[in-house]
């Protein structure tokens, strides 16, 4: 039997991500605070993470002198994420803070305390929200070209002319409304030309937005660049 197998589970706490087609958060640093960092010391507390999950572990008899203190009431953890990407296609510029209590509740007995499921806590992180800017390039003289969502779920501007930074030309779609980006997008947007009745289908879909693509309005309005070209 492994040093690790006489452990037993003292917390746990699960990060989600609304970005990531899994679900998971990436590449999570759990870093436990001063007072935290003692107390693990002092019970000989063992933490293990895979990068979306921490789990506190503890030897039977060390966590029974914890469950006869009673002390500390919480372990708290910063987090810090290894995912240069990161701040690109998650909403809050910092990462929450992580409280995991552990003495919630009433509890007979070491054993039902240990059982308990109320030591375990669940933190989601949103995914950015921005206006997705389709930029179409090459010549579109003779067409109206309209963005279309089959489901009817998301609005979109009219086209406007745009000069890029470059030099080219472009035409310039917005989403009406702020939408989530997704690493694997669920969205079926289309292109069509507005001048034939009815609007004739160019493009039956369109490239999503991408963490990359973030850039900011002169208003500091966040968007997402979609280059399109014909």
């Amino acid at each position: 039997m492994s040093r690790l197998d006489r452990y037993h589970l003292l917390a746990r706490a699960t990060i989600g991500s609304e970005y990531h087609a899994d679900g998971r958060a990436r590449l999570l640093r759990f870093l436990p605070d001063a007072q935290s960092q003692l107390v693990l010391h002092a019970y000989g507390l063992v933490c293990r993470s895979d990068g979306s999950e921490l789990a506190v572990l503890g030897e039977e008899r060390d966590l029974q002198r914890l469950w006869a203190d009673r002390r500390p009431a919480t372990l708290n953890f910063s987090l810090c994420c290894d995912d240069p990407a990161h701040l690109l296609y998650r909403e809050a510029a910092a990462l929450p803070a992580l409280s995991l209590a552990l003495f919630e509740g009433e509890h007979a007995d070491f054993t039902a305390w240990l059982r308990s499921p109320s030591r375990q806590q669940h933190l989601q992180l949103a995914a950015r929200r921005t206006i997705w800017k389709y930029l179409l390039l090459g010549d579109w003289s003779g067409q109206q070209p309209e963005l279309h969502d089959p489901l009817g779920l998301v609005q979109f501007e009219a086209a406007t002319p745009l000069a890029l930074g470059d030099g080219r030309s472009a035409l310039a779609i917005r989403s009406g409304s702020a939408l989530p980006l997704a690493e694997r997008a669920v969205p079926r947007f289309q292109l069509r030309d507005a001048n034939a009745h009815p609007p004739r289908l160019l493009m039956a879909r369109l490239p999503v937005a991408a963490p990359g693509g973030l850039q900011r309005e002169p208003d500091g309005t966040p968007v997402s660049e979609i280059f399109v070209s014909r």
